[in-house]
């Protein structure tokens, strides 16, 4: 599997939903100890949502389905997370305007669009523990992917951004929260892990299982 196209996007984004659904306490849980403890709800909230849309619809290319979704999320997931990710999802829309087949290119500027947009409006950079600590190690990974091999490959492209966004996630337990309602534990947050990174790996898990799935067909 070399491109991805609407109806492989229209999946994954499933698969997102029913990861963040199955994980919905778990995220409480980690939110629970540096924030509100809702992300886990909004998370599952905003996919849903957004896969109900994307099921009645027809799109013409990647980008309207990303817009599409971005408007979505920011309607019926309004947290901050929820604003965040819809904020990314808009960015990358915009800049993949046209794009009928995301290829291993588009699909690095689908994850670094999103991080630029999130550490933008969020005023996050790498080690504030926060998504950006699990989105740009992933992203990041697609990068070397395409730098360091001759033929390079989507699906091996997503396997080492998969694994690096969960380490990225895993640092997350040793640092300090530098940004939102986490910021208030100051030393007290390190040792746990930090709830918005887990959204990214669940993220880059859902591109995992279904390029691994059709590529296993």
């Amino acid at each position: 599997m070399q491109t991805l196209k609407v109806n492989d996007f229209k999946e994954i984004f499933k698969e997102i939903g029913k990861l963040m659904n199955d994980n919905k306490e778990y995220l409480c849980q980690l939110d629970g100890a540096l924030g509100d403890g809702d992300i886990g709800v909004t998370m599952n909230t905003g996919f849903t949502h957004v896969n109900l849309v994307l099921e009645e619809e027809e799109y013409e290319d990647v980008s309207e389905l990303l817009i599409k979704s971005g408007t979505v999320m920011s309607d019926k997931a309004p947290s901050t997370m929820g604003t965040l990710l819809a904020f990314g999802f808009l960015n990358a829309g915009k800049n993949l305007k046209g794009v009928k087949e995301v290829n291993i290119n588009n699909l690095y500027e689908f994850f670094i669009n999103i991080a630029e947009e999130i550490s933008k409006r969020g005023k996050a950079d790498i080690g504030d523990k926060t998504i950006l600590d699990s989105l740009v190690p992933g992203a990041n990974a697609i990068k070397s992917e395409i730098n360091n091999d001759d033929k390079p490959s989507l699906t091996n492209a997503i396997a080492y951004a998969y694994e690096e966004s969960k380490n990225g996630m895993e640092k997350t337990k040793n640092m300090q929260s530098n940004k939102g309602r986490a910021s208030r534990y100051l030393e007290k947050s390190i040792g746990k892990q930090d709830p918005g990174a887990t959204v990214a790996k669940l993220i880059f898990e859902g591109f995992y299982n279904c390029i691994k799935f059709n590529d296993s067909k």
